[in-house]
């Protein structure tokens, strides 16, 4: 997943939409008296069933924390992120149904939201205009005037909201205010109006779960995407007891204590390609199986007052949900979801009545539900879908596995358009990461373009999570190369399976699949008609120097995928697999769509790749929105990006040369 520095944001929207038809060019007539030769004919793109437009009307319940939600210390309530407002805020509404109320007003991405177990008091954190560097704030269900609880913090510091303690007087979070580069674990006195330090981060350390009564803290140490390391802190102490001391590769993680904090339940591979679920007793640091199985247990934990345990297993891009009753171990019969969908857990009322959940699925958008445990009944609490696309049909996909340039699988989604029968342009679309994984789950845009006739295929290739260990670590100092390769190798797929042209496939992704598509523009330049990159990685040394400080603990994890600049041997790769060092080599026609606050992937990288274009007179197209950071918090920027791609795809992939690609 060109542009002129003058452009004006706030004419952003009425500039882009796609240009008329214009006038067909005439052959002069001959001095001869004979008939004008017939205008060329204009090939024009198709008109998609529904607008663009009516697809960004579809309610979003997410932002950079994902889904969100808690109910308040009553259970009444119900707190949610919601972009009703024109960007993902906190809305407030009865647990039973009734009128939505906006909380908030973030001008960047809301990160967490936690009520308090025991008094109307609402948490959350902020950033402002994406740049990664939340603040703590303080509201409550009426909507007061958000309290920033850290407004000293040192510019270029960050929060992160962890848990209240269960007599609500304090919480945990985790602040980089000490030293940039690490989060430290803080405890915040709500009477004294005052943070204590319990805990100084340092290496590769950080923290990653903690025991109910807040005295027990378990320490990742990270090494790579592929092996960790878990360690028991007492409150109190500051030197860790390793936990699980092993050989070779193992990835260990934390999944939540039992009551009496004497049992760590946590997730590793040590005994196969799938991550197992174990319980810990961490007085013996002995460990036994939970739930072992083909696919990787992704969550575990009991719910807030230890009534029910609960599971997710990671099958193929859905999720899996078990709920279990914590004494007799039989497992709850849960509402079903709708059709072609699955619950994915969020979070437990105070006295675990409700579980907060979302509904994950690509026939429909993501929404967030209420499950009573009482009732056994779920409630969706907001309506994601305007009335024009109630009735429409969403493609489902399916799932397949496409046979690379070396005979191992690449696991992908692939989503065909209704109709008549013909060839058919087709949209390779790859996820962020590159350690992520593309599910299951609806996205609105992909949806569009099924609509207007395209073949929508939705790679993992190879270093995506979810298939194994193994398959994991193949794009370890390989990028732009085994994953580029799966690439090719499902366009290739696609025309002999999908019914599609070869002359018609475009690489588009964001962030890492934005790299892939600048990947796919400069090391193959032949391969597809044309590229689509959303704040992608131009230059990797660069990509690794400029990450953000508080990063310093993955630096392992990061070196592993992206190069070590320090290391002659890596930076000689990272300057290899830049697209940014070999733009001469790019043919095809290239979109880039960037945030001027991106801090991630800083603008420049952009910058460079299309400045270079414009040089040689490649067709490019530049589409830089401004305060807006590594993804898009504000709805009108979502539609921006989407409605200038629309144009793009329609000009180059359709022929249409009426249609003017304006930024």
């Amino acid at each position: 997943m060109s542009r002129s520095q003058s452009c004006l944001y706030a004419c952003l929207i009425a500039t882009l939409a796609c240009g008329g038809s214009s006038p067909a060019a005439q052959i002069p007539a001959a001095s001869a008296p004979s008939p004008a030769a017939p205008a060329p004919q204009v090939r024009h793109a198709p008109v998609a069933p529904v607008a663009l437009e009516e697809y960004f009307k579809i309610r979003r319940f997410g932002s950079r924390g994902g889904v969100l939600i808690s109910f308040s210390h009553d259970e009444q309530l119900v707190a949610y992120l919601n972009d009703e407002g024109g960007r993902a805020d906190i809305w407030v509404q009865p647990v039973a149904g009734g009128e939505a109320k906006q909380l908030t007003r973030a001008d960047g991405f809301v990160h967490t939201l936690a009520f308090s177990p025991t008094s109307d008091v609402l948490a959350f954190e902020a950033d402002v205009g994406g740049d990664e560097l939340p603040h703590l704030y303080l509201t409550d269900s009426k909507g007061s005037t958000p309290r920033d609880l850290t407004p000293q913090m040192p510019a270029g510091s960050r929060t992160m909201f962890v848990e209240w303690a269960d007599d609500g007087k304090t919480f945990l979070y985790l602040s980089s205010e000490r030293d940039a580069r690490y989060l430290d674990l803080y405890e915040y006195d709500l009477a004294k109006n005052k943070p204590t330090r319990l805990w100084e981060s340092s290496g590769k350390l950080s923290l990653s779960d903690i025991s109910r009564n807040h005295k027990r803290f378990i320490i990742t140490e990270t090494n790579s995407d592929a092996d960790s390391n878990l360690y028991l802190l007492e409150r109190g102490s500051t030197k860790p007891t390793l936990l699980t001391a092993h050989t070779g590769e193992v990835l260990h993680e934390p999944r939540g204590f039992s009551k009496d904090a004497k049992t760590l339940y946590l997730t590793s591979d040590a005994e196969g390609e799938f991550t197992g679920l174990y319980a810990m007793d961490l007085a013996k640091k002995a460990q036994k199986p939970v739930l072992k199985t083909n696919w990787d247990v992704e969550h575990a934990r009991y719910s807030q007052a230890f009534k029910y345990f609960l599971t997710t297993v990671n099958e193929d891009g859905s999720s899996a949900l078990t709920v279990t009753d914590g004494a007799t171990q039989q497992a709850v019969k849960l509402p079903a979801p709708p059709p072609g969908g699955s619950w994915f857990p969020l979070s437990w009322s105070p006295r675990d009545r409700y579980l907060g959940v979302r509904l994950q699925g690509d026939a429909g958008p993501s929404a967030p539900y209420v499950i009573d445990l009482q009732a056994l009944t779920a409630r969706q609490v907001a309506d994601p879908l305007p009335a024009s696309l109630r009735e429409h049909k969403m493609a489902v996909g399916e799932s397949v596995r496409i046979p690379s340039f070396d005979g191992k699988p690449v696991p992908a989604f692939v989503y065909r358009p209704e109709g008549a029968a013909g060839l058919r342009p087709a949209i390779i679309d790859v996820h962020g990461g590159p350690t992520a994984q593309s599910r299951r789950e609806f996205d609105r845009f992909r949806q569009y373009l099924v609509s207007k006739g395209y073949v929508v295929l939705v790679p993992n290739v190879r270093g995506s999570t979810g298939y194994g260990k193994a398959y994991t670590k193949l794009d370890n100092l390989d990028l732009g190369g085994g994953p580029l390769k799966d690439v090719v190798a499902c366009k290739q797929w696609l025309v002999k399976e999908a019914n599609v042209d070869p002359a018609e496939v475009v690489v588009l992704g964001a962030s890492y699949g934005g790299y892939m598509a600048l990947a796919a523009a400069t090391f193959t330049p032949k391969e597809f008609a044309a590229n689509v990159d959303y704040f992608g990685v131009s230059d990797l040394k660069s990509l690794v120097e400029s990450f953000p400080p508080y990063w310093q603990t993955d630096a392992e994890f990061i070196y592993r995928k992206f190069g070590d600049p320090k290391n002659p041997e890596h930076a000689q790769y990272q300057h290899d697999r830049s697209p940014g060092f070999f733009v001469d080599q790019i043919e095809k026609p290239l979109l880039v769509v960037q945030g001027d606050k991106d801090a991630r992937v800083k603008k420049d990288q952009s910058d460079r790749i299309v400045d270079a274009l414009k040089k040689r007179n490649v067709p490019v197209h530049y589409l830089v929105l401004e305060n807006e950071g590594h993804g898009f918090s504000k709805n009108e920027n979502y539609l921006a990006a989407y409605k200038i791609t629309d144009c793009f795809l329609d000009r180059y992939i359709y022929g249409d040369t009426s249609v003017e690609v304006k930024q």
